[in-house]
């Protein structure tokens, strides 16, 4: 990752001094109060709220409050990311946009990040500056501004689409969010002050260079949020993971739990006495982290203590509630020492109140509430565990009973998904892990499993996978596919079970063999890399593989060093050097013949082959090649590498545009000598999205692309400007009466009182006519309708005019 956070440092120096007192302190405006201070501002959001606010990048919205759980508008997000990425002088000096709808507090920051080219408006002159945004959008912002990249091929939220999946990768694979699931983005949600914080303080964290502690906060009086840079091991087989208790200690006593989150960068630690008082120390020995340095060694985080000065005087709070069972939860946020002392529902005392097994911070009172209804809660008197006993404000709030469950389980979907496996999606949770099915095909009946896909946190996916499905030359077999009656139980009343249910399923023969998507040298210019569009089998023998070089010389591949990546088998490696060694500096020409590798279902490639430049494998230039891209005219862009690089720079296999192959046609090469800068020229009719003004906004991934020594770029995807260049063309003509129907491929525009003449030929038995004014046809964009003088005596010939440019299409492309 290049970039390098303008203020974390500054951050980590301030918070290392600090000491955790719950003291209270009058601030002298709400925007410099610390989170402890905000009352909205749950543990979670804590560290990344006052890290926003002690580095002037955010406010709170009122004396009392940050706003965490409320959307943030557009123009808010734009003054936070430009703070946290950019310095005074970058936001100072950049150039008025053309936006005219943003208020004066946030005009120099939007223009910062339009000039950065990290956002655009919803027109040229509209920022949008007061509707919401959404966590789809802010992570194009974010990768962009960070530069930042993912493994867009282990993507498995479905509601990213090509638009974000860059994006989205990049946040989700450097630990800086989850998703909502683990299958749904949330792509189009808006997002919240409180969730923007926390993306921003991750970010800002990537940028330090040693693995460490970020902070340790006081949750209460038994527990300690432990929060790192970087991402940690949680396999209990490893030693020093995360979890493992006696990496920790508070003055001496080691917690009796450690409790990872699902980001694996924190750790609540519980200890089983209190922690207030003066001069405690906790210290973390080193963790096991999920990180490498450059050798492919574990890094492990640093060793950390922090002197405790903590007094509890943070009270108790219901942070949920809800009705199972004639019971209703209360959930507390930090363990109690009293239970509630008055607890009313609907104005009537219950007395029957209680921990829920195993637990101080969840509290079950039992009564009775009809299925459906609203009840009133009352609730005060607990205290917490700490010293001072700190005692909740009165809680007034209200609690729902769910309806009756009479809905009956049922299939939803059913999605191949390949060439013998479906996804089928239930409407609701249900009991089994598994559910019997059948397959029938004529009156062949085969019973099949479906098994629940535990990575869906819904619980409401099963997958289907069909042994033995094809045999001789069959590319499709087609199915009915049952479950019975009462083969699945709804979770949540057991009672409710499905109906009988049939459905059609087809699965086709996978018949498309692997492609070459790109070829490199390894960053260690040991080996020399094919990597193809999916996972590979070996078929063939590497005596067979031809490798050159530069002189002609014919060398052997070195077979047992010649294999699959370990960690990537779409990635075949050509070591033609024995050891671990790096190869000779030079040119090399290898050739792989056809059937040489096939897919997981024996679809066997074509012959490849690809040319090598490894340069001299000194630590004189390990340094990789990085890249700027820029779009230069309409189609074309031009990317600068910050060194010379070798003839992939100038091949379309290492250049992909939201994530397809450039189109057939497309021109690139090097505007001079030096190498270091290409020009990519999209061809006509490639594109058919972005009008001619602002176009619209497109991905282009450069990889692959190495420099003299052999070092490759890596990855990295770049924001560019595509326009229509795919003209809509006349289809049909139709004559009805006097009137002339002209149908296009697209929808057109048609500017008002345009004359028919301007825009066409028309002729009638090879004699040129005239038609009248130029209307849209109602119901049918893609039409237009032009009335003649007379009703032609013979079908009239209608023709686009060669050059016209006032009938477009709806991006602006003149028709033809």
């Amino acid at each position: 990752m290049a970039y390098q956070p303008k203020s974390y440092k500054k951050f980590v120096a301030t918070a290392a001094t600090a000491t955790l007192v719950a003291s209270a302190v009058v601030p002298v405006a709400f925007a410099a109060k610390p989170a402890s201070e905000f009352t909205d501002v749950a543990p979670q959001y804590k560290v990344a709220v006052d890290y926003l606010v002690d580095n002037t990048i955010a406010a709170g919205k009122t004396p009392t409050t940050f706003g965490t759980a409320e959307n943030i508008i557009r123009v808010d997000a734009a003054i936070w990311i430009a703070k946290a990425t950019m310095d005074n002088g970058e936001i100072s000096d950049a150039p008025a946009s053309n936006f005219t709808d943003v208020p004066d507090r946030g005009k120099i920051y939007v223009d910062a990040l339009k000039f950065k080219g990290y956002v655009n408006g919803s027109t040229a002159t509209a920022f949008n500056s007061y509707a919401n945004i959404s966590r789809g959008e802010v992570a194009m912002i974010l990768a962009e501004a960070y530069d930042i990249t993912g493994n867009t091929a282990d993507n498995k939220f479905t509601d990213v689409n090509a638009r974000y999946l860059a994006a989205v990768s990049a946040l989700k694979d450097n630990g800086i969010t989850t998703g909502k699931t683990t299958t749904r983005f949330g792509t189009n949600d808006a997002i919240t002050r409180g969730e923007l914080a926390i993306w921003i303080h991750r970010l800002e964290l990537l940028g330090t260079d040693e693995a460490t502690v970020a902070s340790a906060t006081a949750l209460n009086a038994k527990q300690i949020e432990v929060r790192f840079d970087t991402t940690l091991n949680a396999d209990a087989a490893t030693v020093n993971d995360a979890t493992e208790l006696d990496n920790y200690s508070f003055s001496g006593v080691a917690p009796i739990s450690a409790v990872l989150s699902t980001d694996k960068k924190s750790v609540v630690l519980t200890f089983a006495t209190s922690i207030e008082g003066p001069n405690n120390l906790l210290v973390v020995e080193p963790i096991v982290t999920e990180s490498k340095d450059g050798e492919g060694n574990v890094i492990v985080t640093e060793k950390y203590s922090q002197v405790f000065n903590y007094t509890d005087a943070v009270k108790p709070v219901i942070t949920s509630s809800s009705y199972a069972n004639g019971k209703v939860t209360l959930n507390f946020s930090e363990n109690l020492s009293q239970l509630p002392t008055a607890v009313r529902v609907n104005g009537t005392p219950v007395t029957a109140v209680a921990f829920a097994a195993g637990s101080t911070s969840k509290v079950e009172v039992t009564v009775a509430l009809p299925a459906g209804s609203s009840a009133s809660l009352f609730v005060a008197g607990a205290e917490d565990a700490s010293t001072a006993t700190n005692e909740m404000d009165i809680f007034n709030g209200t609690v729902t009973a769910p309806g009756a469950d009479t809905e009956k389980p049922r299939v939803a979907s059913v999605v191949v998904t390949g060439q013998n496996t479906a996804k089928v999606t239930l409407s609701e949770d249900i009991v089994a892990e598994t559910i019997s099915a059948t397959l029938q095909q004529g009156s062949t009946q085969t019973p099949v499993t479906l098994v629940r896909d535990t990575t869906d946190e819904s619980g409401k996916t099963y997958s289907l996978t069909v042994a033995g499905l094809f045999t001789g030359t069959s590319t499709s077999e087609t199915f009915t596919m049952y479950i019975a009656a009462d083969a699945m139980s709804d979770l949540a009343n057991p009672a409710n079970k499905n109906d009988f249910y049939s459905t059609t399923v087809t699965f086709n023969r996978d018949t498309v063999a692997p492609t070459l998507a790109s070829t490199q040298v390894a960053a260690n210019n040991q080996k020399l890399e094919f990597t193809f569009n999916e996972a590979l089998t070996v078929a063939g023998n590497d005596a067979n593989i031809i490798v050159t070089n530069s002189e002609g010389v014919r060398i052997t591949a070195i077979d047992n060093e010649t294999f699959l990546k370990t960690t990537d088998n779409k990635t075949y490696q050509v070591d033609v050097k024995a050891g671990d060694v790096a190869l000779d500096a030079g040119t090399y020409t290898v050739s792989i013949p056809a059937e040489f590798f096939t897919d997981a279902f024996g679809n066997k490639t074509t012959a490849v082959s690809g040319t090598f430049t490894v340069g001299t494998a000194t630590s004189t230039d390990t340094v990789k090649p990085t890249a700027a891209v820029t779009t230069t005219a309409k189609n074309q862009f031009t990317v600068a590498y910050s060194e010379e690089v070798t003839g992939s720079g100038v091949a379309l296999s290492n250049y992909r545009l939201d994530g397809q192959a450039l189109p057939v046609g497309t021109d690139i090469y090097f505007t001079s000598a030096a190498k270091n800068q290409v020009v990519i020229q999209l061809p006509t009719n490639s594109v058919n999205i972005g009008n001619q003004t602002t176009g619209a906004s497109a991905i282009l991934t450069v990889s692959g692309v190495a420099d003299k020594a052999g070092n490759s770029i890596t990855t990295a995807n770049y924001g560019v400007v595509v326009k229509d260049n795919t003209a809509a063309t006349a289809s049909n003509v139709q004559v009805i009466g006097q009137d002339v129907y002209v149908t296009f491929t697209e929808n057109v525009t048609v500017p008002a009182l345009t004359d028919s003449d301007t825009v066409f030929n028309l002729t009638v038995n090879g004699t040129t006519v005239t038609g009248g004014l130029l209307e849209t046809v109602a119901g049918a964009a893609n039409r237009v309708k032009f009335t003649l003088d007379a009703a032609p005596t013979a079908t009239p010939v209608v023709t686009v005019k060669a050059n016209q440019t006032v009938v477009t299409d709806t991006n602006g492309t003149p028709v033809k």
